[in-house]
Order: structure tokens, then C-alpha cells, then sequence
């Protein structure tokens, strides 16, 4: 089944990525720019129901096509359902459509208010401090600000607003998005860093918003992406993995790859930290 409904997908437009569990699934695509998702009600780990509630929680942006050999269900955690199997044309036109959907006006609206948030973000950012930034009081506790900057990725990291790339109003909300993250990667990286944090405060309480570049230098604000702090290949790609994890609020499933990118660089004392860190 798994074959045929593959071989009677458009391939000049998808690449798919296909597997006969559901269990882990959504997971594992986190961060690949997914079109749509087909999720056929008879998986054969029986983990259609879960993965179904997974997509809507982790990868809410992502329509989804439900398969099933009864009748449809008319409502549930998808876009669209069909009893299968039907007719090639069928098929296409069904995911054609739930995934073509997702630029009509209503979306469109929906990105027009979060790119409106993101310039907000922006603009009150110039007479904000690293902490207001992060949302959080001036002088906040080191807990507060991990809790702070994970809630900020979930919603902010670029990963999450990729998809429309090939289109003008989706770059340009990318690269605002991808601008408002690096800023908070930076205020995260000062007030972070025990050093730099006290350097900070006293040049906060003098009226200063922001660290000189040559006083910045040296910190540990660490890299804009995990896999920057990859030395190997391997270590790399159990890095993105995690990157993915965090960008869905998947915090657990960030520190378990971290954990497989340590195993594969146990020299690397960067991949630690941010391990301890989350766990913090």
C-alpha cells in the first residue's frame, strides 16, 4: 500500500518522506519544510491517532490528509479525509488542494498579523534591554531567562517560517523573523554569561542598552544554530535534530538528541553545557 500510494504521488512537485510507523514521526520531520503530511489510519505500529494529535501539536502549519478504509470521519485533528484506496486523480486533487489552501486569504491574514508582531518585536527592541528583550524583568534569575529564551524560540526560531521562502512576502517575514531571533540569541548570550551579565548590569545602570562589540568579545553567547557547535559530521546531525526539537517545544526530544551528539564528541564541552542548561 505504502508503494502505491507513493507511486501515485506527483513526484516533479513532492519529495516524500515516507515510513509505516506513526509513533516518533512528527518528531523526526521537524524542520523539513513539509508541504502536507498523508497519514493513513491503519499505520502499522497502529500509531495513526497519536501521530495525527502530534502533527497538530508540534507541527500545527502542516496540513494534513487522513487516509481511511471506512467512511471518512467528517472532523478531527486533519485538513481533509478520504476513504482509500481511490483513483490517482483523486488523490492528487485532494492534496492539491488542502495544501494549496494554506495561501488562501484567511492564511494569508494569519501571516500578515504574525509579521506585523515580529516588526512590533523589532521596533521596541531599540530602547529595550537584553532582558526586556527576552521578555523578562531587568536583573532576572538564570532559570527564568533559560525558561524565557526556550519560549521564545518555540514561537521565533526561522526554522518554523521557511516554507513560504519561494514567495516575496515569504522571505521577506523570514528574514525579519530570522533578524528578531539573532537579537535574541544575543541578549540571551550576554545576560547568560556570568561575566558578561555583571559587565552588562553595570552598563544597564548607566543608561546603556547594549555591550560595545570589544566589550561583548570573548563571551559564550554561543552560535545562532546548535549545529554550529558541531566539530563532526555526525555530531552535526544530531544537532540540527535538536535544533528542530526546540523550534516545536519539544524540549525533551532537544536534550535526548543533544545527548547522541555528545556520544559522538565527548571531547566537546559546548554540546554539555547546553545540555546541563536545558535540563536546568
Amino acid at each position: 500500500m505504502l508503494k502505491k500510494l507513493l507511486a501515485e504521488l506527483p513526484g516533479e512537485q513532492y519529495k516524500p518522506v515516507a515510513t509505516k510507523n506513526g509513533m516518533g514521526t512528527a518528531k523526526k520531520v521537524a524542520g523539513r519544510n513539509l508541504a502536507g503530511a498523508i497519514v493513513h489510519a491503519e499505520l502499522a505500529d497502529g500509531g495513526a491517532k497519536q501521530l495525527l494529535t502530534d502533527l497538530q501539536q508540534q507541527l500545527p502549519d502542516v496540513p494534513v490528509l487522513l487516509l481511511t478504509p471506512d467512511a471518512p470521519p467528517k472532523s478531527g485533528p486533519f485538513d481533509r479525509a478520504l476513504k482509500y484506496p481511490v483513483p490517482g486523480p483523486v488523490l492528487r486533487n485532494a492534496l492539491k488542494a488542502m495544501t494549496t489552501s494554506q495561501t488562501d486569504d484567511d492564511d494569508r491574514d494569519r501571516w500578515r498579523a504574525f509579521y506585523k508582531e515580529v516588526k512590533k518585536r523589532l521596533a521596541a527592541s531599540d530602547e529595550q534591554s537584553y532582558y526586556r528583550i527576552l521578555g523578562v524583568e531587568d536583573g532576572a534569575p538564570h532559570h527564568k531567562l533559560v525558561k524565557a529564551f526556550d519560549k521564545l524560540s518555540m514561537r521565533y526560531h526561522p526554522d518554523r517560517y521557511s516554507r513560504h521562502r519561494d514567495k516575496k512576502w515569504g522571505q521577506k517575514l523570514y528574514d525579519r523573523v530570522n533578524r528578531l531571533y539573532k537579537l535574541m540569541t544575543e541578549a540571551y548570550g550576554v545576560v547568560s554569561d556570568r561575566r558578561l551579565r555583571k559587565k552588562y548590569d553595570k552598563a544597564l545602570a548607566a543608561g546603556q542598552l547594549r555591550l560595545d562589540t570589544d566589550e561583548a568579545g570573548g563571551s559564550d553567547q554561543g552560535p545562532s544554530s546548535l549545529d554550529e557547535l558541531a566539530n563532526t559530521d555526525k555530531g552535526r546531525r544530531f544537532l540540527k535534530m535538536a535544533q528542530s526539537d526546540l523550534a516545536t517545544g519539544d524540549t525533551s526530544g532537544a536534550v535526548q538528541n543533544l545527548q547522541f551528539a555528545a556520544s559522538m564528541e565527548p571531547d566537546n564541552q559546548a554540546i554539555q553545557d547546553k545540555i546541563d542548561e536545558l535540563k536546568s
